[in-house]
Parts: structure tokens; C-alpha cells; sequence
């Protein structure tokens, strides 16, 4: 999602703008966290400080400096025994 990079520092004044900024430095990321009406898909958690940003205002959720988003999708799997 971010060429391997576990931290990323971007600006934004909420959520969706750190999303795209973190978009024009990687291109193709909000492909990954968006879906075509550009919401948060259920199987993306995206938390801001430790915070799920659907509890909150979603992408809409007011950030400042020093504030830690954490991008995480789902994963599914089983044994298939």
C-alpha cells in the first residue's frame, strides 16, 4: 500500500484529505481504502488514535498534528479442512 513504508507523514485537516495525501504519494492507495462512491468498505478499518473513524465522523473526522491514523484491511482465511 505504501512501497513497504510502515509510517507515513502527510497533512490534512481531516481523515479523507490524509487519505489523499497519502494517495498522491502512492499512487493507486485510495483504490485500496475506497470503494467506487469513495466510502470506507466495511472490510477497511481505519482507526485514528486507536479509534475506529466509523465510531466517529468517518473520513470526515477532524485530525491534528500528531494524530496517528492506522490503515488496517481485513484478512480472511481458514484451513479448508
Amino acid at each position: 500500500m505504501t512501497a513497504n513504508h510502515e509510517y507515513v507523514e502527510v497533512e490534512g485537516q481531516n481523515v479523507g484529505e490524509v487519505l489523499d495525501a497519502v494517495e498522491a504519494r502512492y499512487p493507486g492507495f485510495g483504490d485500496l481504502v475506497y470503494d467506487r462512491e469513495r466510502h470506507v468498505p466495511t472490510h477497511i478499518n481505519i482507526y485514528l488514535n486507536n479509534q475506529e473513524i466509523h465510531d466517529l465522523e468517518g473520513i470526515a473526522t477532524a485530525v491534528v498534528d500528531g494524530d496517528q491514523l492506522a490503515v488496517i484491511p481485513a484478512l480472511a482465511g481458514g484451513s479448508g479442512a
